[in-house]
């Protein structure tokens, strides 16, 4: 979470608290989706405004972006060096 520490910087916010939890769940071995479970534990002290700028900063973050899209994944085995 780079990202809202990053952002906290900028907008001078103070947090006191950072703690992010991350859930992932594929309904059975045959589903072709997962779902991430992510919880944000900003902790006490910052007001609605802050805590929705950075709400939305780590919902905006390029991790999200990139897992909200399709994902292709190419393997390749490397040759023995010689």
């Amino acid at each position: 979470m780079l990202t809202l520490s990053a952002v906290a910087d900028h907008k001078k916010i103070a947090m006191e608290k950072l703690e992010v939890r991350v859930g992932c769940m594929t309904e059975n071995e045959t589903s072709q989706s997962t779902q991430f479970k992510i919880k944000i534990d900003l902790g006490d002290g910052l007001t609605q405004r802050e805590r929705t700028i950075l709400f939305n900063s780590a919902r905006n973050c390029e991790v999200s972006k990139i897992l909200k899209r399709k994902i292709d994944i190419d393997y390749e085995i490397a040759a023995l060096p010689k």
